[in-house]
């Protein structure tokens, strides 16, 4: 039988009951993006720095760990990281808990050591791609060689309808929703947060401007022209130049109508607090993306 390191009564002089609330902090903290997580994140930070023996059992195999959580594999210790901002918020915290740093590349490779991660990857496995890509955008080359689009991976993974990502935003949203909040407590909840240095733009965010207009592009309702294809997130103002991350600074398009913008036939601009559409010399405005102009879900 294979032994269960973490079953044991006492390990490296940390008892198996210290580790039986450590998992339970983990599983109640969720992710970054939960509402619960920087509370109980605060409550480990006290459990580790009183306890150095639980520091060092940790660091003994934290890649791993932390590879796991990526998968989404079932462990005792589990934060959930759907993107790669979660990940850098949850390795900014593993130095706040006192534990070994670790990189994203580190964690990378740990997860591409494993032998059956390996095999799915070489079998463009659509659902690890997908959850790789969302996690690891700097090493698409390895993730996706064949360059294989988004919309076709969904397709070929069969009954699932989303990437991993999107699931855990919608599990959010819905948790969210449920509790009495509208949308919009999301939305400036991840207005206020701030991105490490590494990350440009927050996904979830962009998900739950989407989400506020039905997942529907704002200049098909307007033209009448309804484009298949993804449907994704224009910043108003490029955040190459300055522009910000916030709601105010997104227009959601479709695909057709976001290559549209960015090969100059459409020019979107704010003027006077308005969004100002330029487009088959035609112009037209439309209310900035704030809670005052659209203050619930677009049916």
């Amino acid at each position: 039988m294979k032994n269960d390191f973490l079953s044991e009564q006492e390990i490296l002089g940390v008892s198996s009951g210290l580790i039986a609330f450590l998992e339970f902090l983990f599983y109640k903290a969720k992710g970054p993006y939960s509402p619960e997580f920087e509370r109980t994140a605060e409550i480990i930070q006290d459990l580790f720095q009183s306890e150095p023996d639980l520091q060092n059992l940790i660091n003994l195999n934290a890649a791993d760990t932390l590879a796991n959580m990526v998968l989404n594999k079932r462990g005792r210790l589990k934060f959930l990281i759907s993107d790669r901002l979660e990940l850098e918020i949850i390795l900014s915290w593993w130095k706040k808990f006192g534990l070994a740093e670790i990189s994203p590349a580190e964690v990378f490779e740990a997860v591409v050591a494993k032998p059956t991660i390996r095999d799915r990857l070489s079998g463009n496995d659509p659902l690890l791609i997908m959850r790789l890509l969302d996690v690891f955008p700097d090493y698409c080359d390895t993730i996706n060689p064949l360059k294989i689009k988004r919309e076709d991976l969904i397709e070929r993974s069969g009954s699932i309808t989303r990437p991993p990502s999107e699931r855990r935003y919608h599990q959010l949203l819905t948790g969210c929703l449920k509790n009495g909040n509208n949308i919009w407590t999301l939305i400036r909840q991840e207005e206020k947060r701030i991105l490490p240095m590494q990350v440009k733009r927050n996904r979830f965010l962009s998900y739950l401007v989407k989400n506020l207009h039905g997942n529907r592009c704002q200049i098909c309702k307007l033209t009448g022209e309804v484009k298949d294809g993804p449907i994704e997130v224009h910043h108003i103002q490029p955040l190459s130049l300055e522009g910000k991350d916030t709601a105010d600074n997104m227009l959601v398009t479709c695909f057709f109508h976001h290559q549209m913008i960015h090969d100059g036939n459409i020019v979107v601009q704010i003027n006077s607090g308005k969004v100002v559409i330029r487009y088959n010399t035609k112009e037209t405005s439309i209310p900035l993306n704030n809670e005052e102009s659209y203050p619930q879900i677009i049916q």
